[in-house]
């Protein structure tokens, strides 16, 4: 026999299906639902975590939850090399409208001075890119470069929420990245990456651990990359070394 949050849970998926409330409206409040399905707030929000990680609905800190729109993915492309083994990136973004940066100082703690090979304590730039679609987060990226490799400035805004334009300031102080290792892996955000993307923390999210390296194998750039599981496509297209060097070649 269900839980009883799953019954709500049912309930609420009904209505939301019937077009009791439209797409992009605002759901009545928690009290309210609580009260109306006569069980606790805790109870209610067990409801209502497991409508947002079907992707139905979405809760916004401090306004409500709203049913959510069909289709509000973006996606995170992937373009592959056989030739060599090394990955170029090719990151598209479906119909994201927004993309914040916020720059800061940090030291290298435990993770990222491994991620990095650096010692710990030692400074970092930290970009922080939290990209938004119709006023609703849809990906946060942290992205370090340390000192020793490069002291960047501000990073022109292009739009993309992974941090290309991190990498165009690499390459203008003549840092190339040559290598890309991109680790995947599912798993339930932190308390702090389920505030930013207005999520619950019972919402599987996508993490991508990535570094780069340039020819000397010198670590020049760590990137965390989180995504919300029912927002994100990811697409990984591998090339043959043949294809790759008509390509080239066409280009040259």
């Amino acid at each position: 026999m269900a839980n009883r949050y799953e019954q709500i849970a049912d309930d609420l998926r009904r209505l939301i299906t019937a077009g009791t409330w439209p797409m992009g409206e605002r759901m009545p409040a928690e009290a309210e639902l609580a009260a109306r399905y006569r069980v606790s707030t805790p109870t209610l929000r067990m409801s209502l975590e497991l409508l947002q990680s079907e992707g139905l609905i979405e809760k916004r800190h401090g306004i409500g939850n709203f049913v959510r729109r069909p289709g509000q993915r973006i996606a995170y492309a992937s373009d592959r090399c056989l030739a060599d083994g090394q990955a170029a990136l090719n990151l598209g973004t479906d119909t994201v409208s927004d993309v914040s940066l916020d720059i800061t100082m940090v030291e290298a703690e435990g993770r990222l001075a491994s991620l990095l090979d650096v010692r710990v304590g030692s400074p970092l730039t930290e970009f922080v890119f939290v990209s938004r679609q119709c006023a609703s987060p849809r990906s946060l990226t942290r992205i370090y470069v340390p000192h020793a490799v490069a002291s960047l400035g501000v990073p022109e805004a292009d739009g993309s929420p992974w941090g290309d334009s991190v990498r165009e300031l690499l390459s203008a102080d003549g840092v190339e990245v040559v290598t890309t290792t991109e680790r995947v892996t599912a798993r339930f955000p932190t308390a702090e990456e389920a505030h930013t993307l207005n999520i619950s923390t019972r919402t599987p999210v996508l993490a991508v651990e990535r570094t780069s390296t340039d020819a000397s194998d010198r670590v020049v750039e760590g990137a965390f990359l989180v995504m919300p599981g029912d927002r994100i496509e990811v697409l990984f297209t591998t090339r043959s070394a043949a294809s790759a060097t008509e390509e080239m070649e066409t280009a040259g």
